[in-house]
């Protein structure tokens, strides 16, 4: 994969020194982050347990578009095997932050159903995303915290990410049981 930096997704000047970040919106107050994720992702998730090892790797395809306020993520999980599942995700922007509200329509990467999912994700810069997220699988409550950063903008593509790399902490009853690592290049959208 070629490397296309104009901006990185670091808070740190020219001289490397850190930064407070200001984060842009549309006229609709939808910050920037968001809207330069809109589109179809598609890479790998590696789910890591606690001692390091790799649980399991899977094929993810995540499309997303934002019309407004209003926000809609199709999620595609485990391509290619027989526990492939698809899933819809509805939230909105409030006050700069995107909102999932409580639904029990949410499969987890593993493809298993879950229910009471909430959320919310806000920009910390510009390509730089945090997600929180809760959720009941079997019975266990489940929480979750992921950094989604964009990278490798190309000015072929008006400086549109092509990659994005997404890192997840999940919680079980509030005790950390894994890391998911999900590496994705942009396939359609800008």
């Amino acid at each position: 994969m070629s490397n296309h930096y104009t901006v990185l997704p670091f808070f740190t000047s020219d001289t490397g020194e850190a930064r407070v970040s200001s984060i842009t919106c549309d006229e609709f107050g939808v910050p920037i982050a968001f809207l330069r994720n809109c589109g179809t992702w598609e890479g790998t998730a590696r789910r890591v347990s606690t001692t390091g090892e790799l649980m399991d790797e899977h094929l993810v395809r995540v499309e997303i578009a934002i019309a407004g306020t209003d926000y809609v993520q199709t999620n595609t999980v485990r391509i290619g095997t027989p526990r492939e599942v698809v899933a819809k995700y509805f939230g909105n922007f409030q006050d700069g932050k995107l909102v999932f509200p409580l639904t029990d329509e949410v499969y987890t990467l593993g493809g298993e159903k879950a229910s009471a999912f909430s959320g919310v994700a806000w920009s910390v810069t510009d390509e730089i995303i945090v997600y929180c997220g809760s959720r009941t699988v079997q019975g266990c409550k489940t929480h979750y915290h992921e950094i989604i950063t964009l990278s490798d903008r190309d000015p072929q593509r008006n400086n549109a990410s092509t990659h994005r790399v997404r890192t997840t902490q999940l919680f079980e009853d509030g005790i950390y049981k894994l890391v998911t690592m999900i590496d994705e290049v942009r396939v359609a959208g800008s």
